[in-house]
């Protein structure tokens, strides 16, 4: 039962940076992407997510570093992903990366340091 409320909050904390992510995307017509963007990027996002904190658990002894393996790894891998399939420029993945990243950690940390007892070992 602990696991699925580890899988549930890191959904929410993907879900909430994905919100985030579309507040974003909606400010210029350069930022624009199609809809199907957002599911995938809650799947995928959530599926790196747990596997982040499962790979650096045993490191996790802090909210905060909780929360940067759990924005970090989604960020990263989601990133490359584009990258290879060619959607991106260089800048415009490593300026998105950095956003990503901290569009995941805001909602994260807050729900990390909430529910220590779930993340940090």
């Amino acid at each position: 039962m602990i696991w699925l409320k580890r899988i549930a909050l890191i959904l929410l904390t993907i879900s909430l940076g994905t919100v985030i992510d579309y507040a974003v995307h909606q400010t210029s017509p350069y930022f624009s992407v199609e809809f199907s963007y957002f599911p995938h990027k809650i799947l995928y996002g959530t599926l790196w997510g747990f596997v982040g904190y499962l790979v650096f658990k045993k490191y996790l002894t802090t909210p905060l570093k909780a929360a940067i393996a759990i924005s970090l790894v989604p960020a990263v891998l989601l990133q490359t992903m584009y990258y290879i399939q060619g959607h991106l420029l260089t800048w415009v993945v490593i300026v998105f990366l950095i956003l990503h990243f901290l569009m995941f950690l805001l909602p994260s940390y807050f729900i990390c340091k909430k529910y220590k007892s779930l993340f940090v070992v």
